[in-house]
């Protein structure tokens, strides 16, 4: 497989005598995404930009979309976009999000969460 341009997409986990494996900055994301819909008090996913002013919620097959995954050498740093349910306590809900997703994060790709920024960028009754 030849080598890119210095940039690399993924994050080599392991390499033996039978092959490497590695993952995906999108399957991060993935991972991230199905991560904070299961997460009590979020709505959903959302644009990391308003739209007229408002948050678009994101359908379940562009979850990445609201997530940015940057990698160092062993850490990562996450932001995310999220709509929050009303009436619940904003940071109680973001504290929730953010142990869970890096708890889930770190055992399942075997890298550090050293950064984890959480953007409401909306609230919304339900799952309107």
């Amino acid at each position: 497989m030849p080598k890119s341009s210095g940039f690399r997409p993924e994050h080599q986990l392991t390499d033996s005598q039978f092959g490497e494996v590695t993952i995906t900055e999108r399957a991060i994301a993935d991972i991230v995404g199905l991560t904070v819909l299961e997460c009590y008090g979020v709505v959903g996913m959302a644009s990391p930009g308003l739209y007229r002013g408002v948050a678009r919620l994101l359908t379940r097959d562009r979850l990445h979309q609201g997530i940015r995954v940057e990698r160092g050498k062993e850490q990562l740093k996450i932001e995310l976009y999220i709509i929050v349910e009303y009436g619940l306590n904003v940071a109680e809900v973001a504290g929730n999000v953010r142990s869970q997703v890096a708890y889930n994060v770190e055992q399942t790709t075997r890298l550090r969460v050293s950064d984890l920024h959480i953007h409401v960028q909306g609230v919304r009754v339900g799952n309107e």
